[in-house]
């Protein structure tokens, strides 16, 4: 009976030996998984952020060119303003005159 239990007792020992060494395995396959997911779903962030990016600065210099051509379209009416006033050089002249005698 001795024998026996001993059997018994050894056969569970290689059972339990048997499920630590599959259970090791499983972890080591996990970590592997979760190793190659992580850098795969970092690749793919990596991508959408410089697709990102290269939309973000394509509007920018869009909108920078858009409000260059603005701005030199304002400043160019504003000279035609200027330069469309009649000039009045007698009167001009005569406030000048007027001014530096005082």
């Amino acid at each position: 009976m001795a024998d026996t239990e001993v059997n018994v007792i050894s056969h569970l020992l290689k059972v339990e030996s048997d499920a630590s060494v599959l259970v090791s395995e499983a972890k080591a396959e996990a970590a592997k998984r979760v190793a190659k997911t992580q850098a795969e779903a970092e690749e793919a962030v990596k991508k959408q952020v410089e697709q990102l990016r290269q939309k973000l600065d394509a509007d920018y210099s869009e909108k920078i060119k858009a409000l260059s051509e603005n701005h030199k379209k304002i400043i160019d009416e504003y000279k035609e303003t200027v330069e469309a006033v009649e000039k009045d050089t007698v009167a001009f002249d005569s406030l000048l005159t007027k001014l530096l005698n005082s």
